[in-house]
């Protein structure tokens, strides 16, 4: 259980404006698949605690819409 942690994942607007946050309890790779799976039309970031650790930019033809 050493290697699980709190991660929030942020479904950001285009505009930059957040509209709704995911949380995961899991270990660092685990976090970055998740949040990765989460993209389908808005960009995703993955934080813990004050840092960002990853962001998955949504496909350009969906951001575009």
């Amino acid at each position: 259980m050493a290697g699980i942690k709190h991660y929030r994942a942020f479904q950001i607007e285009p505009d930059g404006h957040v509209f709704g946050c995911i949380n995961l309890v899991c270990d660092d790779e685990q976090a970055k698949r998740e949040a990765a799976s989460l993209v389908l039309v808005h960009r995703i970031e993955l934080w813990r605690l004050d840092q960002r650790i990853a962001k998955f930019d949504a496909p350009l033809e969906l951001a575009h819409r």
